[in-house]
């Protein structure tokens, strides 16, 4: 056994001495972000325009395969950086050196397509600007106009961290899931309609197995496409769901992300271990940062971000301090405060002649006068709920979270909007992304951030440092409901009874519509969730946009493999 082990450890290590030798000679150069703009034309051709920013230290040029199909013809190539527009040279010789290329773009004539070349110019942090036509993209089906259409190849040797890809028609016609239908492929992340044009971003970074595939199709009569085809597009779409996770019943059946990267790595002979434990390194990094980030800031013995409990989800979701629909149980918890719901527990008989307690929640009223436009809302979706008895029981609360899984997400996503506008009126961060950094945070940033993860340190270690103004029961009952939004609700309340055993009779009452709000707002939580992906996995597979398909875009035109820079 013991010989295995030092085999297998052997192994480990001079993969990762081979895995860090390849990662040093990659390192060189780094693209950052590809953001790419397409405008659709009458006659189905389409103008592109790419923006690269990274770093680049090495090498003498960038290059971009294109599997062209004989139909594609590229003209129009133009290439600039912050120092000007660059001059096209024909031919263009692979083999010039460093000078010879700089400032200079062309043109490699392959068996697949083209090849577009320009040269680094100047080592450093770069901005590139590439645009070309194409002519014949869009073609005329039997039955609609579309193409499936590869932005980003796999294989690239420096693949960029962020892409986006965003099409629009050239004559200013919106967009929407009326005229058009919208797939991708290749990538972790989503393609929406939005603000009329077909939106598509990834939400990790991408690797070499990686690719960024837009499948789009629009109505007969919106486009004059040039070129046509006696078949359907139809026989598109079904060549590129091969193998992708689009068309599934249920959302049980879809592939997963992680199975899917999981299939590659086996596939390739890569060591599964090891892939694993980067990402954990990953996250044990993140988690380091944010651990630093709270031993810097203490303990912060106030509630945090001014009271503004919105705030204090928005930026504990931004951060990963709150799950997701959080809100909703600290929203049941305050109408209970406020007398607007009332717990009524009542013993029922079960199986086997045993009892089982039932807790329902009658409706008191919403005229409570500290009532805020939150509560007002929440308490109307469990009006209708509850329906007419006006007692919202455990066995009513599926079908009606099923059926109105919207009312709830409406609830959270405007909690969170309402945070984030508290966020930004103090400027609290450099950029409003969906994944937020520690340093992507203001120094305002850092003070709000700094009082909602040194409070829930207050809380965890209670015991340890409560101060006896903590006996008021306003006080304590606010505790509570923010440590119901941090997920430890249960471990604050057993440390207030140990600290203050007098309140015991009254902190063990209010645990128990601790208990109720959290178990009414996690079973509307996973039942809206279960909808949601339904739902969405119904929309997408229709074309209307969603998460994209890690896997399938079989078929595709306009992109190729490899690329980057040498």
């Amino acid at each position: 056994m013991k010989t295995i082990l030092r085999y297998l450890s052997c192994i480990l290590i001079i993969i990762v001495l081979v895995t860090s030798e390849a990662h040093q000679v990659f390192a060189q150069n780094q693209v950052g972000s590809i953001d790419i703009e397409a405008v659709v034309y009458d006659d189905g051709s389409m103008y592109v325009s790419q923006v690269w920013e990274g770093d680049f230290d090495e090498g003498t040029e960038v290059y971009i395969p294109l599997a062209a199909a004989d139909y594609l013809k590229l003209n129009d190539l133009r290439v600039a950086d912050d120092k000007g527009v660059y001059q096209v040279v024909e031919p263009w010789d692979i083999e010039a050196g460093f000078e010879d290329k700089a400032y200079k773009c062309g043109l490699i004539y392959t068996d697949e397509g083209y090849e577009i070349c320009f040269g680094i110019s100047e080592y450093g942090n770069n901005r590139y600007a590439i645009e070309y036509r194409l002519e014949n993209v869009i073609t005329s089906y039997t039955d609609l106009d579309g193409v499936n259409f590869q932005f980003v190849n796999s294989g690239m040797n420096t693949t960029p961290t962020d892409v986006k890809v965003e099409i629009r028609l050239a004559d200013g016609i919106p967009l929407n899931d009326e005229v058009s239908d919208i797939w991708a492929f290749g990538y972790e992340g989503q393609v929406v309609f939005e603000d009329g044009a077909i939106r598509a971003f990834t939400e990790k970074p991408i690797t070499g197995d990686n690719h960024v595939t837009v499948m789009m199709n629009f109505n007969k009569g919106l486009l004059e496409p040039a070129r046509t085809e006696n078949s359907s597009f139809a026989e598109v779409k079904d060549g590129a769901f091969q193998a992708s996770n689009y068309d599934k019943e249920s959302p049980e059946e879809e592939v997963s992300a992680l199975a899917a990267f999981l299939t590659v790595v086996i596939s390739m002979g890569f060591p599964l271990a090891l892939i694993l434990l980067i990402s954990k390194h990953k996250k044990r990094s993140a988690a380091k940062k944010m651990q630093k980030f709270a031993q810097q800031v203490g303990y912060f013995r106030e509630v945090p971000n001014n009271g503004n409990i919105q705030a204090t989800y928005a930026l504990g979701r931004m951060f990963e301090l709150c799950e997701d629909g959080a809100i909703l149980g600290t929203g049941m918890l305050r109408l209970i405060q406020l007398g607007c719901l009332a717990p009524v527990r009542l013993e029922e008989v079960g199986f086997m002649g045993k009892t089982k307690e039932i807790v329902s929640l009658e409706l008191k009223g919403s005229n409570h006068k500290e009532m805020n436009e939150y509560d007002e809302y929440l308490y109307t979706v469990l009006e209708g709920a509850a329906g007419s008895d006006g007692v919202l029981q455990p066995k009513e609360l599926p079908r009606f979270a099923d059926k109105n899984y919207n009312l709830l997400r409406n609830y959270i996503n405007q909690s969170n909007i309402g945070g984030i506008r508290y966020l930004k009126e103090r400027q609290c961060l450099t950029r409003w992304e969906r994944d937020a950094k520690l340093n992507d945070l203001t120094p305002s940033g850092e003070k709000e951030l700094g009082e909602l993860v040194g409070f829930k340190h207050y809380l965890e270690d209670f015991s340890l440092v409560a101060e006896r103004g903590v006996q008021e029961m306003p006080l304590w009952q606010e505790l509570l409901s923010y440590a119901l939004l941090f997920g430890i609700a249960d471990k604050v309340a057993q440390q207030m009874q140990e600290v203050y055993p007098r309140l015991e009779p009254e902190v063990e009452q209010y645990s128990q519509n601790l208990s109720t709000s959290y178990a009414y707002s996690q079973m509307m939580v996973v039942n809206m969730r279960q909808a949601e992906e339904r739902r969405a996995q119904v929309v997408r597979s229709k074309g209307s946009g969603g998460f994209s398909s890690l896997g399938g875009g079989g078929g595709s035109v306009g992109g190729g493999r490899g690329g980057g820079t040498r």
